[in-house]
C-alpha cells in the first residue's frame, strides 16, 4: 500500500479512536494519581478500641439461636454463630443457609434479644462510630434494591444508605440484618467511578470490561497504532532511499 493510502487509514482510524485514546489516557491518570484508601474512604475510618468481653455476661449460645424461632423461609437452617461487638456491646451473628439462600440474624449476646433488622437510628449511629471524624447525622434510608448505576452496586442488602454530615461527601452504608459497615462512598469514590466507566466503556453496568465494545475499538486503537508505525516506516529517509534505488 502506498504512502499516500496508509495516510488516509491513519486519518480516519484516529478520527474514529481519538476520542477514546484520549479518554483512557485521561482515566489513567486519574487512577495513577488516586489514593485508594481515599477513594474508598479507608482513611477516615476510626480506629475502634478492643470491647473486654469478661465483663459481660454472655449468655447461653445454643439456647439463643434455638429461641430465635424459624424465619419465614423454614428450609434454612443454622450453619455457623460468629461473637462479635456493635457499639462496645457484645453480639452473635446467625448465618442460616440452604441450598439457595442465605439470611443473617444478629443476636443480644447478653439478653439474646433479637437485633435484626436493626433501627434507623442505630445505623446512624453505627456510620458515625466508624467515621474518624464526629460529624452529624443527615439523613438515614433503607435501600431494598439498587440500579446498575447505584454506588452501591453488587453490595449486600438490605441496608441503610446514612448520608453523614461531612464535606466530603460520605456515605456510610450499614447492613440491615448484620449491622455492620458494608462499604463507604464520598465524592472521590464517584469522580474515580465515573471515569472507570469510561476506561471501561460498560455503560450500563459499569464495571463489565469483556464486552463487545470494548474489544472493537481495543482493535481499532490497535490498528491505529500499526498503521502510526506503518507510516513512519514507509516516510523515513531510509526506506525513501531504499525505494529508490529498487
Amino acid at each position: 500500500m502506498k504512502s499516500r493510502n496508509w495516510r488516509k487509514v491513519h486519518r480516519y482510524l484516529g478520527l474514529v479512536i481519538g476520542i477514546q485514546l484520549f479518554l483512557w489516557t485521561v482515566s489513567g491518570m486519574v487512577f495513577s494519581w488516586s489514593s485508594i484508601q481515599a477513594v474508598r474512604g479507608e482513611n477516615m475510618i476510626r480506629a475502634q478500641a478492643p470491647v473486654d468481653l469478661s465483663a459481660f455476661e454472655l449468655g447461653d449460645i445454643n439456647q439463643m439461636v434455638a429461641s430465635v424461632g424459624r424465619p419465614e423461609n423454614g428450609s434454612l437452617q443454622p450453619v455457623s454463630v460468629n461473637l462479635g461487638t456493635l457499639l462496645g456491646r457484645p453480639v452473635c451473628e446467625v448465618t442460616l443457609r440452604d441450598n439457595a439462600s442465605e439470611q443473617f440474624l444478629l443476636l443480644d449476646a447478653v439478653s439474646g434479644a433479637r437485633l435484626s433488622p436493626i433501627e434507623p437510628e442505630l445505623a446512624g449511629r453505627i456510620a458515625q462510630a466508624d467515621f474518624s471524624q464526629a460529624v452529624g447525622v443527615r439523613s438515614v434510608e433503607l435501600i431494598q434494591e439498587v440500579g446498575p448505576h447505584s454506588e452501591y452496586r453488587g453490595k449486600e442488602l438490605p441496608a441503610y444508605r446514612v448520608v453523614l454530615d461531612h464535606p466530603s461527601g460520605t456515605v456510610i452504608y450499614v447492613s440491615a440484618d448484620r449491622g455492620r459497615v458494608t462499604t463507604r462512598r464520598n465524592n472521590r469514590w464517584r469522580v474515580f467511578d465515573f471515569f472507570w466507566m469510561l476506561h471501561t466503556m460498560d455503560y450500563q453496568g459499569r464495571d463489565g470490561f469483556n464486552h463487545w465494545l470494548l474489544r472493537l475499538v481495543s482493535a481499532f486503537g490497535l490498528a491505529t497504532v500499526v498503521s502510526g508505525y506503518v507510516l513512519w516506516v514507509k516516510t523515513s529517509p531510509r526506506w525513501q532511499r531504499r525505494r529508490a534505488r529498487d
